[in-house]
C-alpha cells in the first residue's frame, strides 16, 4: 500500500511457475513441429479437415515419439491448468510459488490418470461393442483435440500475464480456462458423434459411451472444482 493506493506485484513474477509451463508447451510443440510430421499434420487436420484424418493412407499414420509428444502435451495442457487453479484459491496475499508448483504437480498427475482412465475405459468399450477401430478413432482424436487445447490455454495464459502487468487478485483467468475447457469438450463431443455415425455404431452404444467416459466425468470434476 503506498499513500492508500495498493501496489500490486507484477504479474509475470507470480505466474512464474506457470510460465515455464508455457515454455514447456512452446518447446514440445516445436519438437512435434520438426521431427513429427505426421503427429502435427493429423493434428491440424483435425481441426478443420477431419475426413482427411479418416481417409489418411497407412503409412501416414503418427509414430511412437510424435504420439508420446502429444500426450505429454495434453498432460502439461492439466499442469498448467492445476498452476493457475492454485492461484485462484488465493483469496488474500501473494500466491506462493510452492503452492503453484504443487499446482502444477497435481495437475500432470490427474492428466496422467484421465490418460490411463480413458484407455481402460476405451478398451472396456472396444470389448462391449467389438468396435476396436472406432474406439481407436475415438482416443486418436482425443489427443490430437488436447493439443488445439494446449495452444489456446497457453496463448489464453499469456496475454492474461502481458496485459495485466500488475497481479490483482479480482482479475483470475481461471474462469476464463474454465469457458475454453467447455467448448472444447463440446466440440469434442461432436467429434466422438461424427465417429458414431461414420462408423455406422449402434447409436445407443455410441451415446452410452459418450454419456459414460465423457460426458460424466467431466460433470463430476467441474462440480468438484467448484465446490473446493
Amino acid at each position: 500500500m503506498f499513500e492508500g493506493i495498493a501496489v500490486h506485484p507484477p504479474t509475470h513474477l507470480v505466474f512464474l511457475p506457470v510460465l515455464w509451463g508455457l515454455a514447456a508447451a512452446l518447446a514440445a510443440t516445436i519438437l512435434l513441429r520438426i521431427r513429427f510430421n505426421r503427429e502435427w499434420q493429423l493434428t491440424l487436420w483435425t481441426a478443420y479437415r477431419i475426413q482427411r484424418v479418416w481417409q489418411r493412407l497407412s503409412d501416414e499414420s503418427s509414430r511412437t515419439g510424435g504420439t508420446i509428444t502429444s500426450h505429454f502435451m495434453g498432460i502439461l495442457t492439466w499442469g498448467i491448468a492445476g498452476g493457475v487453479y492454485a492461484i485462484a484459491q488465493f483469496e488474500s496475499g501473494l500466491p506462493d510459488s510452492n503452492s503453484i508448483w504443487q499446482g502444477i504437480g497435481d495437475g500432470c498427475l490427474f492428466g496422467i490418470g484421465t490418460l490411463v482412465i480413458r484407455s481402460i475405459g476405451a478398451g472396456l468399450g472396444g470389448w462391449m461393442t467389438l468396435e476396436y477401430a472406432a474406439v481407436q478413432k475415438g482416443l486418436e482424436i482425443d489427443r490430437h483435440m488436447r493439443n488445439w487445447l494446449l495452444w489456446v490455454v497457453t496463448l489464453l495464459v499469456f496475454l492474461f500475464v502481458i496485459k495485466n502487468q500488475g497481479y490483482q487478485e479480482e482479475i483470475a483467468p481461471f474462469q476464463f480456462l474454465c469457458i475454453v475447457w467447455w467448448i472444447w469438450l463440446i466440440l469434442k463431443w461432436g467429434r466422438q458423434l461424427q465417429i458414431v455415425f461414420r462408423s455406422r455404431l449402434h447409436f445407443g452404444w455410441g451415446i452410452a459411451y459418450i454419456c459414460t467416459l465423457e460426458i460424466g466425468p467431466s460433470l463430476i470434476l467441474y462440480w468438484e472444482i467448484l465446490k473446493a
